[in-house]
């Protein structure tokens, strides 16, 4: 019998040359059904400790800025509220997008199925516009609040 060998990225497959072979080769992989065979295992534990990393670098960097925050009020600054619109966003965004990816980077495949794919996308995409957004509109009401006395004063329209 026949077989086939390929080398990819240092990493060597044989497979027996056939037309189930051939067949299979063919058929993509699926990420939601079990591990991507094309891609070697090494490949995914990689990328799960890089992602738990960068996750809990993330988690415990933007918790500590909205705990000081909150914790001393003489940071309570209208400048500092743009700090922690991000801080927020960006937490939010790691608490949903990095703990998805690293779990499923973790197992080699997308285990918890196309709703954590879906959830995964969206949180990330909302909560990035979020703080990508809501920065202008805090420096706005910054400007706003210094050229007409503050939070306590009288506005027109309110």
């Amino acid at each position: 019998m026949d077989t086939v060998s390929l080398s990819v990225n240092g990493v060597s497959y044989t497979e027996a040359a056939g037309a189930g072979a051939a067949a299979a080769a063919d058929e993509p992989d699926d990420p939601f059904s079990g591990p991507i065979r094309s891609l070697a295992p090494w490949n995914f534990t990689v990328l799960a400790v890089l992602m738990f990393v960068v996750t809990s670098l993330s988690l415990s960097e933007n918790f500590l800025v909205m705990f000081v925050t909150f914790r001393f009020k003489q940071l309570r600054q209208p400048l500092n509220y743009i700090i922690v619109n991000l801080a927020i966003a960006d937490f939010l965004v790691s608490l949903t997008g990095g703990l998805i990816s690293f779990m499923t980077n973790a197992r080699g495949y997308f285990f918890l199925g196309t709703w954590a794919c879906v959830l995964e996308g969206f949180a990330v995409t909302y909560f990035g516009k979020c703080g990508a957004e809501g920065t202008p509109a805090s420096a706005v009401f910054q400007g706003r609040s210094k050229l007409f006395g503050g939070l306590d004063a009288k506005w027109g329209f309110f």
